[in-house]
């Protein structure tokens, strides 16, 4: 079995976020995907099986558990699907995935991909309380929940770059946490944000593509501005282009392959 690591949402080697990618003609046990998963133990592992031209079945699993959507993993995969030619370039490439299916496009040296959007709705009592806890020392407005990921808004970029996460009280939240702020003015990108989702086995997420699903609207909103561009301030970084159009979130990335390799004395029956 065959497996790549690519860099996604990066052009230089060791940034961006990495994802593990395999290519299948039948879908292992979901028992020894999530085993290869916690082998590889990166934010995510993805595997895909070709249904027809340009068609795949894309699945995602943390070390810990499989997830509905995530950005960077199909970044990845795109990438890795074009490396091998196992995809035409010149046609959209489509993903049938837990969140419906995802259409992803070449050009040039990028690849854009075609998201649902998110919109944030009240988080529980509970979490609120939590929260209260985690930034107490900061002034900040809880946006709200979408598509499990709590949102907060603290006041400046400094603030998201510098803040030390509480891992275990971020696990008493109802779900996963993002931090985001606006730029500094001299910035060449719009706003910035961090995650982090112990749950899920992964204490921070270098970049996070599902999490513009809901960031992307939000601060398009806030700013009047269409599109955006973002910066997740983890130790590797990575950046994103984003527009928001109707109930959809085109992102903008690129990729890098780091490492090529074979899974061996793998059962897979």
């Amino acid at each position: 079995m065959q497996i790549y690591i690519i860099d996604a949402f990066t052009k230089s080697p060791f940034h961006g976020n990495p994802a593990a990618t395999v290519l299948v003609e039948e879908f292992p046990s979901d028992r020894l995907m999530q085993k290869i998963a916690a082998e590889m133990n990166l934010s995510e592992t993805a595997f895909a099986k070709l249904l027809s031209p340009n068609y795949f079945h894309l699945r995602w699993f943390t070390p810990t558990q499989e997830v509905n959507l995530c950005g960077h993993a199909t970044l990845a995969m795109a990438h890795y699907l074009n490396t091998i030619n196992a995809v035409d370039t010149s046609a959209a490439l489509t993903f049938k995935t837990r969140s419906g299916d995802l259409q992803i496009r070449y050009k040039h040296d990028y690849i854009l991909m075609d998201f649902p959007a998110s919109y944030f709705e009240d988080c529980q009592e509970r979490s609120l309380t939590t929260l209260k806890t985690i930034f107490a020392n900061y002034n900040y407005e809880v946006i709200g929940i979408a598509a499990e990921n709590i949102t907060v808004l603290l006041e400046y970029e400094s603030q998201v770059l510098e803040f030390i996460p509480d891992f275990a009280q971020i696990a008493h939240l109802e779900g996963r946490l993002i931090i985001t702020a606006i730029a500094d003015p001299d910035r060449d990108y719009d706003f910035v944000s961090r995650f982090f989702a112990p749950n899920a086995g992964i204490n921070e997420d270098p970049v996070t593509g599902s999490a513009h699903c809901a960031l992307a609207p939000y601060w398009v909103k806030k700013l009047q501005k269409n599109p955006l561009k973002a910066k997740q301030l983890s130790a590797r970084t990575g950046e994103l282009e984003l527009t928001h159009s109707g109930d959809r979130i085109e992102i903008k990335g690129y990729a890098i392959t780091v490492l090529k390799g074979v899974l061996e004395n793998i059962d897979l029956k």
